[in-house]
């Protein structure tokens, strides 16, 4: 939504908005764009502003106050927006539509990057902060592609297919698909749906780019109207990725295809963004309609913030803050961190902050996950009771049979406790290892966050 309200600001609307409460940076971001705003639901604010059209997101419910107010005296104005974002901002071009429930944002992100290093400054929306692009939203071009983080979430309390239905794509990638969004999918078969619902979409001229070694994706396909690509470390897949390496400058492989092949150079860590990146280079070009060159070298690429960031790194310490809470995201960010850190001790902080970190069928991927590291420490969920008792995730079990795996697991009644702990256990250092510490939360992590974005701050 402030991602959305940026880009309207830069498009010519003058934009107001109201919200619960917004968080840092994007609160910084609103106000540096000339947006005003509330931190709460007000009918007042709205009677004032008298917006020609309001933009209702989708953690907005009835019951809410300006709702209910919209849908007795002006539900003419109402609008979704991916809807609004798509129809009115975006309009007539080529379009771009990373997906899947893990990777879009930084796929979306490096996408956005390498086509303005090509020379063409394509338009993005990124449901993140990208560090070396003019934030996470920008029209770019009106005659360039445009790139879209495609979110299978829903798109407002009238509209319950994925926003991504709204964004037309002629390019669609598609990297993982789970089960996740509970709270709007039933199950892995109401999450594939709406996937094969975007590929429906997809002109006979376009692309669809797959991860080929994913069976939920593999369900879904052949889609036999448009081309598609697939893309994975096995040799039978239509893009291969070989030779492999990591040191302390970044990642570097071989692209292998039916036409050749072309090496890879990138700052970022670990498989699963060697496939990231390589679907967004597969997007640009099929997009662009470009030859593939002998070498791509995004190493200037700096990432997404709160994406595998690092806010502190010295002889002692690394502090590494990332946006992940599906399990299946968290076991690839500590295998990679593993990889990069492999004498060090490794101290993985989580923020059960979503329903689906809470629910019980994800309870052994989790264990899996987490036994990678040397410590596990889990803070106060941010809703416990938003998954039913039933299924709901068993953390002192999770923490129980994790402790038999790994040299300390715990969880916290409050999150300061967590912070105090960790602290202790980085003061009172005898090993003579370097502690890494990665804080792991899609929200806020309170207590926890702060007292580390505060120390990388000064």
């Amino acid at each position: 939504m402030g991602n959305v309200a940026i880009l309207a600001r830069r498009s010519g609307y003058e934009v107001s908005g109201c919200d619960q409460k917004l968080y840092p940076p994007m609160d910084q971001l609103l106000t540096t764009s000339g947006i005003h705003f509330v931190e709460e639901f007000s009918i007042e604010h709205l009677v004032n502003f008298a917006p020609q059209r309001v933009i209702v997101g989708n953690a907005v419910s009835r019951g809410n106050v300006v709702l209910e107010y919209l849908l007795e005296h002006e539900r003419h104005r109402m609008v979704s927006l991916p809807e609004f974002l798509s129809r009115d901002l975006v309009k007539v071009r080529k379009r771009i539509v990373t997906s899947g429930t893990h990777g879009k944002t930084t796929t979306a992100a490096i996408a956005a990057f390498y086509m303005r290093q090509m020379g063409t400054c394509g338009g993005y929306f990124i449901g993140g902060i990208p560090k070396n692009l003019p934030g996470g939203v920008d029209l770019g071009d009106a005659a360039a592609p445009f790139v879209f983080e495609g979110d299978e979430y829903d798109c407002a309390f009238f509209d319950k297919r994925s926003k991504f239905i709204h964004y037309m794509p002629d390019t669609v990638v598609i990297n993982r698909i789970d089960f996740d969004h509970g709270d709007i999918f039933r199950d892995i078969g109401a999450v594939q749906r709406s996937f094969s619902h975007l590929l429906r979409l997809v002109p006979g001229s376009g692309h669809v780019i797959v991860n080929g070694e994913d069976p939920n994706i593999g369900a879904i396909l052949p889609v036999p109207w448009t081309t598609v690509h697939r893309v994975g470390w096995k040799k039978d897949n239509d893009f291969s990725l070989q030779n492999f390496s990591m040191d302390q400058g970044g990642s570097r492989w071989q692209v292998v295809h039916q036409g050749g092949s072309f090496s890879v150079q990138t700052g970022l860590y670990g498989r699963f963004n060697a496939m990231n990146t390589t679907m967004a280079i597969l997007a640009d070009h099929f997009t662009l309609n470009l030859p593939f060159p002998e070498d791509v070298d995004l190493r200037s690429y700096e990432g997404v913030c709160r994406r595998q960031e690092k806010l502190i790194e010295n002889s002692n310490l690394v502090v590494i803050e990332d946006f992940g809470h599906h399990p299946r995201a968290v076991a690839e960010v500590l295998t990679s961190l593993r990889a990069q850190y492999p004498r060090d001790e490794l101290i993985a902080c989580f923020e059960p902050a979503t329903n689906t970190s809470m629910h019980r069928m994800w309870e052994e991927d989790y264990i899996k996950a987490f036994a990678v590291c040397d410590r596990c420490f889990w803070g106060v969920p941010r809703n416990p009771t938003g998954v039913p008792s039933e299924k709901r995730l068993r953390i002192d079990r999770l923490m129980s049979t994790l402790s038999r795996r790994i040299k300390e697991a715990r969880h916290f009644s409050k999150n300061r406790l967590l912070l105090d702990h960790l602290l202790e256990i980085l003061g009172g250092n005898s090993s003579g290892k370097r502690h890494v510490v990665v804080l792991f939360s899609s929200s806020a992590f309170p207590d926890v966050l702060s007292y580390w974005r505060a120390l990388a701050a000064i």
